[in-house]
């Protein structure tokens, strides 16, 4: 798909104050089979070992998003 990329985003959830949050990592990806298998290997780490200054009740998943190419512009 000319133009489109997949993006790994961080989501965490708060159980405690029912939010959800996303970040975009900035790391983009040709194929969605790469994407999704960081994804995977980063969600199933451990809360304690992937972030600090949360509370470790938190949820701390990576999603893959299907989103236009950085720099890709249409006239």
């Amino acid at each position: 798909m000319k133009g489109l990329v997949w993006a790994l985003y961080l989501m965490v959830q708060d159980p405690d104050a029912s939010t959800t949050s996303w970040a975009s990592t900035g790391v983009t990806y040709l194929n969605e089979k790469s994407c999704a298998s960081d994804a995977v290997t980063f969600t199933k780490m451990s809360t304690k070992t992937k972030a600090v200054g949360i509370d470790f009740k938190s949820d701390v998943a990576y999603v893959c998003i299907l989103q236009p190419e950085p720099r890709h512009y249409k006239d």
